[in-house]
């Protein structure tokens, strides 16, 4: 597997949590916070997978998709640091199809085509 199918992997693993996380959004608790911190460490892996490869390192999509990821997540931000932490759930939901808008072309221009998803059913 070389680093861009890696990366590519790794985007799809942080979309999954971050649908996980958006069920739990307005949700107070322990299951919100583990997922805040299994979304914030994939997240992590994730942009140190764009540094591993020069084409990555070159996409102005893979910079789209890390400045969407980030804004997605800041919106959690208050609950990471508390347990009972407000969350703007319109707001997680905007971003929610910004992000997956932006995996797509992503996935697209680094020519994993078949890695599109389907933003309605996602």
């Amino acid at each position: 597997m070389n680093m861009v199918e890696t990366l590519v992997n790794q985007s799809r693993n942080v979309l999954d949590l971050m649908k996980q996380l958006k069920k739990v959004a307005g949700k107070k608790g322990s299951k919100r916070s583990e997922l805040i911190e299994k979304f914030t460490a994939n997240q992590h892996s994730f942009n140190v997978y764009t540094y591993a490869s020069e084409e990555a390192r070159q996409s102005k999509e893979v910079d789209v998709l890390k400045v969407k990821l980030d804004e997605f997540s800041r919106q959690f931000d208050a609950a990471r640091y508390e347990v009972d932490g407000e969350v703007n759930e319109e707001q997680v939901h905007v971003l929610y199809q910004e992000v997956l808008t932006a995996y797509n072309d992503m996935v697209v221009a680094l020519g994993y085509d078949n890695h599109v998803v389907d933003i309605k059913k996602f």
